[in-house]
């Protein structure tokens, strides 16, 4: 398996010759290189090709990782999510001005050697990103790159040590080297780290390559050694509060809650995220009937981003969990009206009941036919100190 570096196509001067020069993934370019794996029975992987987007109308590129099996097949394609934008007094370098941004995470490419993660130069700065591929299984983490040599100087290694440490993973991480232009110069210094953080192949500052050979039996070792994987505890990373700071504290920062048309008062909130929060309701079908919104404005689930949604059902079970220690039972109505004709608001948002095996038979019965129509303005409106005094309660129920 043979790893390019980011820019193994052309290192350009400005945005006008990167589009000049660029190629589609069906060019001559490519096509060259699928005939060179077939020919030579080995896998490539071109780091960081300028794919030329046919529908962009701004004359920009996607930065492409390109994976070629032994057969000469494109068997995936990476565009890199994270464009390095960097304008300081001495050095600019804005990807974002010729470059387009990808928008999700391959999954990890099957090969000989195991599955391999597909990552590009920056990022290797975005932890999150590396954990995403090993959980989707990945084996080597892989980050093609041009480095800055000031960058490079203070982070190239440490950064790819920590992706290896932390995920238990091998990185390989071909790079560029030397001056390109009067504008442009890489650090270099490609390597290959195994999941202990050693380096076991690396170049320099100099032209040139590594080889490395991946253990798969000795990562199975690093794994079962210190079980980091075992001993993870994603469930709670999600929920994160300054520790110096009471939850109530972080509400009534916050006078007021957009909530569609209407104003949520801080009174009435119990927990509150970076991208979400919880409330009192004032008209309630059973008692501790409550509230999940997200803070951002958004009609429709299909509006909230990844993070956005997983926050929102992050806090709805944490809310669950709580009604359900509260009023003493082990079940839970969790209940959307998602859009306008599903009766929603216009802001979207999660119910969560408790039941109880003595719930009346109306309530039973027409459990959903009530959540329908829970605006309905002959249910009672429980007075302000009420919601107040039970939404402090919920909030030192999390003490």
């Amino acid at each position: 398996m043979m790893f390019l570096p980011e820019c193994f196509d052309m290192v350009c001067e400005n945005r006008k010759q990167v589009f000049e020069n660029s190629e589609t993934i069906d060019g001559p370019l490519i096509t060259n290189y699928r005939n060179l794996a077939s020919t030579l029975n080995v896998w490539l992987f071109l780091g960081g090709f300028h794919e030329r987007n046919k529908l962009s109308k701004e004359n920009k590129v996607s930065n492409a990782h390109i994976v070629i099996n032994d057969k000469g097949e494109i068997v995936s394609i990476y565009r890199k999510l994270h464009l390095f934008n960097l304008d300081v007094p001495g050095t600019r370098l804005v990807e974002s001005e010729f470059s387009i941004g990808g928008n999700k995470v391959e999954a990890p490419v099957d090969t000989p050697a195991g599955k391999v993660g597909l990552g590009i130069c920056y990022d290797v700065r975005f932890p999150e990103f590396a954990i995403s591929m090993a959980k989707a299984g990945a084996s080597i983490l892989t980050y093609p790159s041009s480095f800055t040599v000031k960058t490079g100087l203070a982070h190239w290694e440490p950064l790819l040590k920590a992706r290896a440490i932390e995920n238990q993973c091998y990185v390989i991480a071909a790079a560029q080297t030397g001056i390109h232009n009067l504008k442009r110069s890489s650090y270099g210094h490609a390597m290959i780290i195994d999941p202990w953080g050693h380096i076991i192949a690396q170049v320099g500052d100099k032209t040139g390559f590594a080889i490395g050979e991946i253990d798969l039996n000795y990562l199975k070792e690093i794994r079962n050694r210190l079980p980091v994987w075992k001993d993870r505890k994603p469930e709670c990373y999600g929920f994160i509060i300054p520790a110096k700071e009471k939850n109530e504290n972080l509400i009534d920062q916050q006078k007021e809650y957009k909530f569609g048309q209407k104003m949520v008062n801080s009174n009435q909130v119990f927990i509150k995220t970076n991208l979400s929060f919880a409330f009192v309701n004032h008209k309630p079908i059973v008692e501790g009937h409550v509230l999940v919104s997200s803070l951002k404005e958004a009609k429709k689930l299909t509006d909230l981003t990844q993070d956005e949604i997983a926050d929102l059902f992050f806090t709805v079970q944490k809310v669950q969990i709580l009604l359900e220690k509260e009023y003493k039972t082990n079940s839970c109505t969790v209940f959307i009206q998602d859009g306008k004709d599903a009766d929603q608001i216009e802001q979207i948002h999660v119910h969560i009941l408790p039941r109880k095996p003595n719930d009346s038979d109306d309530i039973k019965d027409k459990i959903y036919e009530e959540l329908q129509k829970h605006n309905n303005k002959k249910r009672a409106i429980r007075s302000e100190e009420e919601i107040a005094n039970q939404a402090l309660k919920f909030r030192h129920l999390q003490a």
